[in-house]
């Protein structure tokens, strides 16, 4: 088999200790958001034991729609809120605990093609803070199945999360449902040699090995923290299947990590036990994970593993002394990182992994014995996901502060997100940095005075309030902007003296036309004269020609016709 160079595959092998299996009761306090984004009112899954809400509290833009609802799909597919705006995004604010590990699950189903069911073709992408999370596209009713994402973020820096839906070149974005579940801190942490800079999950695939044919996905409340588990469909190896969950051996055994690599064996990260009283049996379990095309992240997969025969027992298992290991091994083509929990006395040699990928994405996995008690492993679950750099790029601090207190006197502020990242707002422009470079808030049906402090914007270079219903004085301090190229005022309500400092700005294209009330400042000798209609531009002879600009308009005091 080819094997494909360049890339890693973090292999994140726990073998979890179970003697046994203890009946707990479903925890909620876990399911900490359960939004169904088109329902008109709150509503108890009593299958589930899952309490969906409606959206209204988290965005305030889009439409709700609602569909008719059929058979074999969940309730929230059936209603969805779309975004026909236009805008560049639109987005939910979730409100999150810092330094909280988060399961976050979106579910889009643009419906099968009745009279409320998403226009097609769509296209769009959808972005978690700054970090583009995944793209969506549906052509024809043939791509109209349902899509599931779902991620795994170690720990939000900030009270509030952004989930944005970012417009395509097609129809109108739309979402279903949002899912917010609480992780334990260990869930899913890897040596932290590997999570500089900070990284993030995203599903791959989560198998209960040993389902039957019949078995359906289970979620909530067989798993406490509603991860959703898919048979491995079809078999490739003969199940083995323990169907009453009771105890196999005496006692219950618990195994720490190292904490100088983060992580920690403990009842809140196992597998659930539906998953772990049934397992694929073989000498050789082999298996294949298939690439995205074009993608070169690494991949982290866990190995659930539990001694379920009934032929072994306490005596054959040595407890004594568990053994916990770390190794590294890389090669030219992959990196491995195994953590191994002793199974048997010797069991540091007893697990083998296998790796290879072909020139088409095609990763295989094998997991083997060359040694020990056993001549069969039993594999009872598997997960992976594809891991990604957080993107921490987040507009400067300041530019965001003065640009949430322009929102708050204009009426704007059902704009989500960051202002920048990882697309700009309509109305703003940024460098290739941090910076808001241009504002234009263009026949935006603005009224109010214009604030002072958006000369604390101190790199833009265009400001567009032209064609509104502004009022009040101009302020001067924006003459203080050092790189202001463009001032753009007119056709508004404004009242007062023009600042010199503008007119006489080297550099500034400065238009004012349509202020009736405007007029220039007047020096001490002359009295000042109405602005009926002007456009400047303020040149270095700023003096000669601000005296020709003045006796223009002291003729137009004094001869009426003009």
């Amino acid at each position: 088999m080819e094997k494909r160079g360049s890339y890693s595959l973090l292999l994140l092998f726990c073998i979890y200790m179970l003697t046994g299996i203890n009946a707990q009761q479903p925890d909620p306090r876990f399911l900490v958001l359960s939004i169904d984004c088109g329902a008109a009112s709150p509503y108890n899954d009593s299958t589930l034991g899952i309490e969906w809400q409606t959206d209204k509290n988290c965005i305030s833009t889009g439409t709700s729609v609602q569909m008719k609802e059929g058979t074999g799909l969940p309730k929230q597919l059936y209603s969805y809120r779309s975004f026909t705006s236009g805008r560049s995004k639109d987005c939910y604010t979730l409100k999150v605990n810092p330094d909280t590990t988060y399961l976050l699950r979106v579910r889009l189903f643009p419906g099968s093609g009745g009279s409320s069911s998403v226009a097609l073709p769509v296209d769009f992408s959808v972005s978690v803070n700054s970090n583009h999370w995944f793209n969506y596209s549906a052509v024809t009713g043939k791509d109209s199945s349902e899509v599931l994402q779902e991620s795994i973020f170690f720990s939000f820096q900030m009270e509030e999360v952004y989930l944005c839906l970012l417009k395509g070149e097609r129809g109108a974005p739309f979402i279903n449902s949002i899912e917010l579940r609480i992780l334990p801190k260990t869930s899913y942490i890897f040596s932290k040699s590997t999570q500089e800079p900070p990284k993030f999950l995203v599903l791959g695939d989560r198998l209960n090995m040993g389902a039957k044919p019949t078995d359906q996905p289970f979620r909530f409340p067989d798993d406490d923290f509603d991860r959703i588990w898919w048979p491995a469909l079809p078999p490739k190896y003969p199940p083995y299947s323990r169907a009453d969950g009771s105890s196999i051996l005496s006692n219950l055994t618990f195994y720490k990590y190292d904490p100088d690599h983060a992580y920690e064996i403990t009842d809140e990260n196992w597998a659930p036990t539906k998953t772990l009283i049934d397992a694929w049996v073989g000498s050789d379990l082999s298996f294949n994970i298939t690439r995205e095309r074009n993608d070169t992240s690494t991949i982290v997969a866990t190995f659930y593993f539990m001694e379920i025969r009934p032929n072994v027992n306490a005596t054959e298992l040595d407890y004594d002394n568990p053994e916990v290991i770390f190794e590294h091994i890389e090669t030219d083509d992959y990196n491995v990182y195994l953590l191994l929990f002793d199974r048997h006395d010797t069991s540091v040699d007893l697990l083998v992994p296998t790796i290879e990928e072909n020139a088409n994405g095609l990763i295989n996995v094998n997991v083997s014995f060359y040694s020990g008690p056993f001549t069969k492993i039993l594999l009872n679950g598997f997960e992976y996901y594809y891991v990604y750099e957080v993107d921490i790029n987040a507009t400067y601090s300041s530019d965001r502060d003065i640009l949430e207190s322009i929102q708050a006197s204009f009426d704007l502020e059902d704009w989500k997100g960051d202002p920048c990242y990882p697309v700009a707002w309509d109305w703003v422009t940024c460098d290739s940095g941090t910076r808001i470079q241009t504002l234009n808030l263009t026949e935006m049906e603005l009224s109010g005075p214009i604030p002072e402090n958006i000369s604390s914007l101190t790199k833009l270079t265009e400001i567009y309030l032209n064609n509104n219903n502004l009022s009040g004085t101009i302020p001067q301090a924006l003459a203080s902007l050092k790189y202001l190229k463009i001032l753009a005022l007119d056709n508004n309500h404004l009242t007062g003296d023009i600042p010199p400092q503008l007119l006489n700005k080297t550099g500034l294209k400065f238009t004012f036309g349509g202020n009736p009330g405007l007029r220039l400042a007047s020096p001490t000798r002359s009295p000042p004269g109405p602005i009926s209609s002007a456009t400047m531009k303020a040149t270095s002879s700023s003096d000669v020609f601000y005296r020709t600009i003045r006796l223009l308009f002291s003729i137009c005091v004094l001869v009426p016709f003009c």
